[in-house]
């Protein structure tokens, strides 16, 4: 395997299942397991969980919305976190799409770099044990101190991001990124220029930066993988509304996205699937052959990645992202979600890293 960290993502799961696999995952040596969140559950319980069953492995929240609690009860949640772990937690924050967090949360998506800005900063100064006030322009505290003994591991903050302006303040405010579906040619144009810039903005290197970004992932015996993983392609390729910097990704790489997307709003989802050729889904994700896994993941660790992390994707799926991200017409025909098909990929995934 590459010298870059190894990481899975543990989702998708009953909670019980989540425990059994985080667990699983450190058995076979990743170095972190990654707890996503957004309708199968809260990624804390199931990392905090994980965290008294096993002494080495990092938990991640991959990721948390920053319009989903309040900045206190995120601090709250990860020292508490922190401290169960022995000091383990990467604290994964993001933006989330517009409708999760208006039209679940109830809370005014707005000028989303300085909102992210604001929230870090708060939590940072929470996190250290000061007496925090802050009246910001988006998020405000008065007079909150958290009353935990500073750990000797302190929390350490990642930032998803896609685009430049997030990708710098990464750069500038965090202690990592968390990126999806970055292609190699991505990161070397975008990522790592963008986040040299917010560190030089900040006086600093990034030095002990981690350079993180998560992949769908399918792992087979033989090349299938790649064919399975196309709906996936399909989805992160039109995932606008998520993201437009998706598309810049794809770009990079060589690319076009717009007739995926022009069959897509014509909900000819079949169509747009025909498009995504072997040679996109191999650039924008890593799947197929334990073989060509591990040459993807030495490409990224090449291109400038430190951490890979594996998403175990269920074959041949596709799913809306958002509300409104496929036309209705095309909902009537999403894939059969096999739930045994999905264990046994997270299964081969889990195998990869001990092999």
């Amino acid at each position: 395997m590459s010298q870059a960290n190894l990481d899975v993502f543990v989702e998708a799961l009953p909670p019980g299942l989540q425990i059994d696999y985080g667990v699983r995952a450190e058995q076979r040596g990743f170095r972190a397991a990654w707890f996503p969140e957004i309708t199968f559950g809260d990624a804390f319980g199931p990392a905090t969980a994980v965290a008294t069953k096993t002494s080495r492995i990092e938990l991640g929240t991959g990721v948390v919305g920053i319009w989903s609690r309040s900045p206190v009860t995120m601090a709250l949640q990860a020292a508490t976190l922190n401290e169960l772990s022995g000091g383990r937690l990467l604290l994964g924050v993001g933006l989330q799409a517009r409708g999760y967090v208006e039209g679940w949360h109830g809370q005014r998506y707005e000028r989303p770099v300085r909102a992210m800005r604001e929230f870090v900063t708060i939590l940072r100064r929470i996190l250290s044990g000061e007496a925090v006030t802050f009246e910001g322009e988006i998020f405000s505290v008065q007079g909150f101190q958290l009353q935990m003994q500073p750990p000797e591991r302190p929390v350490r903050i990642y930032m998803a991001a896609i685009g430049p302006q997030m990708t710098r303040l990464a750069g500038e405010l965090a202690d990592g990124i968390l990126g999806y579906c970055y292609s190699a040619e991505y990161v070397r144009d975008t990522v790592l220029p963008n986040l040299r810039a917010g560190a030089e903005r900040a006086g600093r290197t990034l030095e002990g930066f981690d350079i993180a970004c998560g992949f769908p992932t399918i792992v087979t015996p033989d090349g299938a993988g790649l064919e399975q993983v196309k709906g996936q392609v399909m989805m992160f390729a039109t995932a606008k509304s998520s993201s437009p910097e998706y598309a810049s990704s794809f770009a990079a790489a060589g690319y076009d996205v717009g007739p995926i997307q022009e069959r897509v709003d014509a909900g000819d989802v079949d169509g747009a699937l025909g498009l995504v050729t072997d040679e996109m889904a191999d650039a924008m994700t890593i799947a197929g052959s334990p073989e060509n896994v591990r040459r993807r993941i030495e490409e990224y660790r090449a291109a400038g990645l430190t951490t890979i992390a594996l998403n175990p994707s269920a074959p041949n799926v596709w799913f809306p992202l958002y509300q409104g991200h496929f036309p209705d017409a095309a909902l009537a025909k999403i894939p059969e979600f096999s739930f045994p098909a999905y264990l046994g990929v997270i299964d081969a995934t889990l195998d990869l890293a001990g092999s």
